[in-house]
């Protein structure tokens, strides 16, 4: 696990100068662990939805633009062009899920977690900054998936209710994937309060 005094590189020093001032006064670093890029082999099972839907949408696409390139000057005119630019947006959600499964391998030196004595965060760098920080008395119940080496996630319920059907709801807040995840769950039980209930 790379130490919070010794950045492997820029967006890493970004990352630890922004918990500097994240951090409160007198507020202690308990536990970090940097995103590791780490391929889950159940994220591709998106692909059963996103390999369809992208080839359905890159056939529309091609089709309606071959359609209206083969009508030539003297076509319907602009309004042609509607068809194949309406099959675009198709396309570009089809690239997402298609890529969705290999973000963990840009998150890589992006994302960091921290539990601190007061709260748990996660700070994300990407075009902009994102904080995201649960208080240490919002802390419910956890789930830890750990492989062999000790690396993992930790799924934190951080807040239990009912939706407006009265339905069951959990909020989760999720940690990982982290080299030393059983770091990160002591130093929770260290903090949190009690187990959230419904």
């Amino acid at each position: 696990m790379a130490s919070l005094d010794q950045p492997d590189n820029a967006r890493m020093a970004q990352l630890r100068a922004a918990l500097e001032r994240e951090l409160g006064p007198e507020e202690v670093v308990l536990w970090h662990g940097w995103q590791l890029a780490r391929l889950d082999p159940r994220m591709f099972g998106i692909y059963l939805f996103a390999v369809p839907w992208t080839a359905f949408s890159l056939a529309w696409t091609g089709i309606a633009l071959g359609a209206v390139a083969s009508m030539g000057d003297e076509g319907p005119g602009i309004l042609a062009w509607a068809f194949p630019l309406f099959g675009l947006p198709f396309v570009a959600v089809g690239c997402w899920m298609l890529a969705r499964p290999f973000v963990p391998l840009w998150e890589r030196g992006r994302v960091l977690y921290v539990v601190t004595d007061r709260r748990v965060l996660k700070l994300a760098l990407g075009r902009t900054l994102e904080v995201s920080a649960v208080p240490a008395d919002r802390i419910g119940p956890a789930r830890r998936s750990e492989s062999r080496d000790g690396a993992g996630t930790l799924s934190l319920a951080v807040r239990i209710g009912r939706d407006s059907e009265g339905d069951r709801q959990t909020e989760q807040f999720v940690i990982g994937a982290v080299a030393d995840v059983m770091g990160a769950q002591s130093a929770i039980a260290r903090i949190a309060a009690r187990p959230l209930s419904s």
